[in-house]
C-alpha cells in the first residue's frame, strides 16, 4: 500500500490525503478545486502553474521560466506528491465561475409532450369485486382510450400502497412509447403537474432547465462549468485521455453525470420538490459529449474515417444512467449527424426554425469546435471545423474563459486603450469576445497589419518586443489581478487568425459547394454563448463573419438548450429532430481541397480578397 500524504490548498484552506505519486492536479480535483488544464494534464499548455512548498517529483518542462522555477512554481499536472505539501493556486490558474449563457431565443411549440398525467378515481375492491390492483388501474385507463398499457417493476412495487394511502384517488403518469403506454409513476391527486428537464451538455459548460410540460414555462434553471475541463479543454483532448488512462472513460462519465446531478439537486431543493416529480429529460450535446455521458468509447471518433459508436441513442430509463430524476423517466438524447456535428447542432437547427423556412439561411455555432449548417425547408448541409480553443481562452498566453475578471470589451482611440471586464473585476486575462474586439481595434488603429503582425512604435509604451515576438500591452500589471502585464503577442494573434479563418472558410465551402454566395443569405443565425456576446461589426472587421448588413445576423442564444426544451415539450419536434439528421448532408472538410484554399485566403485581416469585405475596406481606409 502506498504511503499517503497531506496536501493543503491555499487560499481555499482545503486539505486532502492522497497517495504518493498522485499529481497535484488530481489532488486538487479530488478537493473540488479546479485548476485550468487546457491540454488535459499533458504538460503542454502551462495554464496549471501552482506554487508548491514541500517535496514533489516533477518532469522537466520548458514552459516555466528560470525565475518561476526558482520561486518553486510547478505545473500541477507534472508535479507528483512525494511528501506533505502546501499548494497555492494563483488566480490566473483557477477555473472560476463562468459567464454562462442560459437564455435562448426560441418560439414556444405546440405543447404535446410524450408524457401525460391521468387522474383516476377507482372503486375499491371487495369480496364481490376482487380484480387485482394493476388490472383495476389498466381497466380504468381504457376509458381514456389506452388499450396497451405496461408497468415496470419499481412502479408496480409501490402501486398497492399508493392506491390505499390515497383512498383510490390517484394521478397516473404515463410515457407514450408509440406502440404502448407505460406507467412510469403513480401518486396522490396533489401530484398533478408534469415536470421535465432540458439539459445542454457543452464542452465547457452545463445548463439544466426545469420545465413545466403543461404550460411550457421554464420554472428555474441552473448552470456550471463542465468539470471535465480538468481532463482537457477540447473534445479531442478528452478522447485522448480515455485512450491513455485505463479508468479515463469511467472518470469522464462519472464527472459529467455528477455535474448534471448536482444542478438537478439545486433545482429540486430550491423549488421544494421530489426528484420523482421529474418524469422526462431531453439532452443535447456534441457527439463526444454524448459518448462520454453514456459511457461509450469515443476513440474511433478521433481516427479516420471518424466513426462514432452511434448517432441515434435509444431512449432509456434514468435508473440505467444514474440521473437524479424519477428512475422510470425516459431520457432522450438529440441525434447526431456525424462525429463532429452533434445533437447540439440538431437542437440549434430546431431553435432557429431554418428547416421550416423557404429562405436560405446559415447557422454558425462557434466553440472549441465550429459547426456550420446551410439550408432551408428543402435541404440542409453541414460541416465542422477544428476551430481550436483560442476563443475559449486556449492557445493565447493571457486567454481565459468568460469568467469574472475576463476582459470582454476593448476600445482603442488615439492610442488610449479602454476595456471592460466581466463582473467589473480587476483584469485576469482576455476571453473570446475581448480577443476579437482587441484584434479589430488593433487593426483599425494601425497597430497590426493585415497579416496580424504588431508594428513597433517607439513613441508608445504599449508595443514592445517579448519572448514570443512583438507584443501589445493591453493592461499594465498595476491594473490587473495577476500582478502581470496582460499582453497580446504576435503568436497569439496568429492562433486567433487561424481560428477565424477556419470558421469563415467552412461557411465559404458550404456556400460554394451548393452554388450560393454570401449575398444569397437571408439570415445568418449565430448560436452559443460565444456568439451571444459577440460584436458583429468587429467580427466582420477581422473576417470572422461575412460582410453583410447587420440585420442579417440573428442571435438565438443557447440554441442547444432552447432546442432541447422545444423537443422536451413536443413529440412532433422529437420526430422532427430525427428527420433533420436523416436528411442533412454532411461535408467532410478534412478531405476538401477547396477548404485548404479558402482557409489560406482567410488568414489575412479581413481576407486576401478585399472585395469580399467592401464595408470594412471603406471604414478602415477613410
Amino acid at each position: 500500500m502506498k504511503k499517503e500524504f497531506k496536501v493543503v490548498f491555499e487560499p481555499d484552506h482545503k486539505t486532502v490525503k492522497v497517495e504518493r505519486g498522485t499529481t497535484v492536479l488530481d489532488a486538487a480535483t479530488s478537493s473540488d478545486i479546479y485548476i485550468d488544464s487546457i491540454c488535459g494534464g499533458r504538460g503542454k499548455c502551462s495554464k496549471c502553474k501552482v506554487l508548491i512548498d514541500g517535496n514533489v517529483e516533477s518532469d522537466e518542462t520548458d514552459l516555466l521560466t528560470a525565475e518561476e522555477k526558482a520561486r518553486n512554481y510547478f505545473l500541477a499536472c507534472l508535479a507528483r506528491v512525494a511528501g506533505n505539501l502546501k499548494v497555492t493556486v494563483p488566480k490566473e490558474s483557477r477555473v472560476e465561475s463562468h459567464q454562462i449563457l442560459m437564455k435562448s431565443v426560441t418560439p414556444l411549440p405546440a405543447i404535446a409532450p410524450p408524457v401525460l398525467k391521468v387522474p383516476l378515481s377507482l372503486t375499491p375492491p371487495s369480496l364481490a369485486d376482487y380484480v387485482s390492483d394493476l388490472d383495476r388501474v389498466t381497466h380504468a385507463l381504457r376509458n381514456h382510450d389506452m388499450m396497451q398499457v405496461t408497468i415496470g417493476l419499481p412502479t408496480l412495487k409501490k402501486l398497492s400502497k399508493v392506491l390505499r394511502d390515497n383512498q383510490w384517488n390517484v394521478n397516473v403518469t404515463l410515457m407514450d412509447l408509440w406502440d404502448r403506454k407505460e406507467i412510469i409513476d403513480i401518486g396522490p391527486p396533489s401530484d398533478n403537474d408534469l415536470i421535465g428537464i432540458a439539459v445542454d451538455i457543452g464542452t465547457t459548460t452545463i445548463v439544466v432547465e426545469l420545465v413545466d410540460l403543461t404550460s411550457g414555462k421554464v420554472i428555474d434553471a441552473r448552470s456550471d462549468y463542465n468539470k471535465q475541463v480538468v481532463y482537457g479543454e477540447d473534445v479531442l483532448s478528452r478522447v485522448m485521455y480515455t485512450e491513455e488512462y485505463e479508468d479515463g472513460l469511467q472518470k469522464l462519465t462519472s464527472t459529467i453525470r455528477y455535474g448534471i446531478n448536482d444542478l438537478i439537486r439545486e433545482l429540486v431543493i430550491e423549488n421544494h420538490m421530489r426528484y420523482e416529480r421529474i418524469c422526462r429529460a431531453v439532452l443535447s450535446g456534441n457527439t463526444v459529449m454524448m459518448h462520454l455521458f453514456y459511457g461509450l468509447d469515443p476513440k474511433y471518433i478521433r481516427h479516420e474515417p471518424y466513426i462514432p459508436v452511434m448517432s441515434f441513442v435509444p431512449q432509456m430509463k434514468a435508473v440505467k444512467l444514474g440521473l437524479s430524476v424519477n428512475p422510470n423517466a425516459y431520457i432522450y438524447a438529440l441525434p447526431c449527424r456525424s462525429s463532429y456535428v452533434g445533437g447540439d447542432v440538431t437542437a440549434d437547427v430546431i431553435a432557429s426554425g431554418m428547416s421550416d423556412n423557404k429562405d436560405v439561411s446559415l447557422l454558425i455555432d462557434v466553440g472549441t469546435n465550429g459547426e456550420v449548417v446551410l439550408g432551408n425547408e428543402t435541404f440542409l448541409v453541414s460541416c465542422s471545423c477544428s476551430a481550436g480553443p483560442a476563443f475559449e481562452g486556449g492557445e493565447v498566453e493571457f486567454g481565459v474563459r468568460a469568467m469574472n475578471g475576463a476582459i470582454e470589451r476593448v476600445w482603442i482611440n488615439n492610442g488610449l486603450v479602454e476595456y471592460s471586464t466581466i463582473g467589473d473585476a480587476k483584469a485576469k486575462g482576455i476571453c473570446g469576445s475581448g480577443l476579437i474586439e482587441l484584434i479589430a481595434e488593433l487593426f483599425t488603429s494601425g497597430v497590426i497589419d493585415r497579416t496580424g503582425k504588431i508594428q513597433l512604435d517607439n513613441n508608445s509604451v504599449r508595443t514592445e518586443v517579448g519572448s514570443n515576438g512583438n507584443q501589445f500591452v493591453v493592461a499594465f500589471k498595476e491594473d490587473t489581478a495577476i500582478d502581470k502585464n496582460i499582453v497580446m503577442t504576435d503568436v497569439d494573434i496568429q492562433n486567433i487568425l487561424r481560428t477565424k479563418a477556419a470558421v469563415y472558410a467552412s461557411c465559404s465551402v458550404l456556400l460554394k459547394t451548393f452554388g450560393y454566395q454570401f449575398s444569397n443569405l437571408c439570415n445568418v443565425f449565430i448560436a452559443g454563448s460565444f456568439g451571444n456576446y459577440l460584436d458583429v461589426k468587429k467580427a466582420i472587421t477581422i473576417g470572422l463573419l461575412p460582410d453583410l448588413p447587420l440585420d442579417t445576423f440573428r442571435f438565438i442564444g443557447n440554441g442547444a438548450l432552447g432546442g432541447a426544451r422545444m423537443v422536451l415539450l413536443s413529440r412532433d419536434l422529437q420526430d422532427k429532430a430525427a428527420e433533420i439528421v436523416e436528411n442533412m448532408t454532411h461535408i467532410e472538410l478534412s478531405v476538401s481541397s477547396m477548404f485548404f484554399k479558402e482557409f489560406t485566403s482567410a488568414l489575412f485581416i479581413p481576407h486576401t480578397e478585399l472585395d469580399q469585405f467592401p464595408h470594412v475596406v471603406r471604414r478602415v481606409h477613410t
